[in-house]
């Protein structure tokens, strides 16, 4: 198959591939006319996946009777936002103005995306044209999530004396995250004298006890990942 003809691309695999630099000289979507007096229906679907992964965008039920279908970038039907359409009678795959060269076409209208980032959180529509001028619409959200960084522990002071205050804060370059905290490998139990900043950044044990005395650890977490800190032990000076 050559890869720099300009127009339709004839695919010989279940996979119209796009991906990883194969269409370095991507060909230009032409326009196709739609059946003027198709049965539309529309639908919603969610998917999420970590940023640096890839994300398979399936919609079931689409292969029987299916006559060709289309891929755009955003919740819209506009011939400037195509990724690619893919017509079956001709086997021919036509690329549009918003491919990026990380998506893998499949002919049962699925699409690949690979090495995500967090710029690619959003919506994509498949429309598909099937047999007796069934039109189906399908817009797909993609959420991408960030994988959070593993935190630190900060303490004022590793070896304390009872009765005097404790402020471990948990240091962390994510925003919009949950931040749980552990004593002893457990969670660990909020009182009167061991309390948590607003945002559970910052812990304060005031005034510090014998029982006080082990190892700490915070935790960072978001919708798809979590990290702890490494455990930091706090011991009592006594004296």
């Amino acid at each position: 198959m050559s890869h720099s003809t300009v127009g339709a691309e004839t695919m010989e695999s279940s996979s119209l591939l796009l991906c990883k630099g194969l269409l370095l000289t991507a060909s230009l979507l032409t326009f196709w006319d739609s059946p003027a007096a198709a049965l539309l229906t529309t639908k919603e679907m969610r998917f999420s996946a970590a940023e640096g992964a890839k994300v398979l965008l399936h919609v079931p039920d689409q292969e029987e009777d299916l006559v060709s279908f289309s891929w755009y970038k955003g919740k819209d039907v506009n011939e400037n936002l195509t990724i690619a359409h893919y017509e079956k009678s001709s086997d021919s795959l036509q690329i549009g103005k918003k491919v990026s060269g990380r998506e893998e076409i499949y002919k049962d209208s699925s699409m690949m995306l690979w090495a995500i980032t967090q710029k690619d959180t959003g919506f994509y529509t498949l429309q598909t044209f099937k047999a007796h001028d069934q039109q189906e619409i399908t817009y797909v959200h993609l959420q991408v999530y960030k994988i959070v960084t593993k935190p630190y522990l900060k303490l004022n002071h590793t070896r304390v004396k009872r009765k005097s205050a404790s402020i471990f804060t948990c240091v962390s370059p994510d925003t919009g995250v949950d931040i749980s905290w552990f004593f002893n490998y457990k969670p660990l139990n909020v009182t009167e004298r061991v309390t948590l900043s607003a945002e559970n950044r910052r812990l304060t044990i005031s005034p510090v006890w014998k029982a006080d005395a082990g190892i700490y650890q915070c935790e960072v977490s978001n919708s798809f990942s979590s990290k702890k800190t490494n455990p930091l032990l706090m011991v009592l000076a006594y004296g």
